[in-house]
């Protein structure tokens, strides 16, 4: 009745499978690359904290080491709010949140700003902690940038308004 010319569909399957198998390799090697990029990272802020003259562990609680953030980098208190509900709205999707990505960008510079201050370091390195903490953040940490408590910032930092 039906002939397939001599056609198998075996190869196909055997293709198939075969595609499978990669994308689940490829699939592993880069949940492996963001799990050795997310322990770096967590190094990286459980050293720069202790630099700030904090206790490493408060790095790695979620919420209470953006808390402590905020006061290593001199900025008011209700900065840590702001900054809480920017990440939590990030979560949501909808059709505006290009918004809230750009308000957490603003907040996170205004954070790295006064940060970069305290470890003696430019604006320009504040861009580049903003950007790319990934780089940014090690440099501070392992770095020989030293912690000032003393260095004068702003509570408001980026948006601060002087009277003229």
């Amino acid at each position: 009745m039906y002939d397939n010319y001599g056609l198998t569909s075996q190869p196909e399957v055997g293709l198939l499978a075969g595609a499978t198998t990669a994308v689940i390799i490829l699939a592993v090697i880069l949940g492996l690359i963001l799990i050795a990029v997310g322990v770096f990272m967590i190094i990286a802020n459980c050293k720069l904290f202790k630099k700030a003259g904090e206790p490493w562990w408060k790095a790695i609680v979620p919420l209470y080491n953006s808390w402590v953030e905020t006061k290593i980098v001199g900025l008011a208190w209700w900065w840590f709010p702001i900054f809480a509900v920017l990440t939590a709205l990030i979560a949501r999707t909808n059709d505006y949140n290009y918004v809230v990505y750009i308000a957490l960008l603003l907040v996170s510079f205004n954070y790295n700003f006064n940060l970069a201050k305290k470890f003696g370091k430019s604006n320009g390195f504040a861009v580049l902690t903003t950007l790319l903490p990934i780089i940014g953040l090690p440099i501070l940490a392992f770095g020989s940038a030293t912690y000032n408590k003393d260095a004068e910032v702003d509570k408001n930092g980026i948006f601060s308004i002087k009277e003229m």
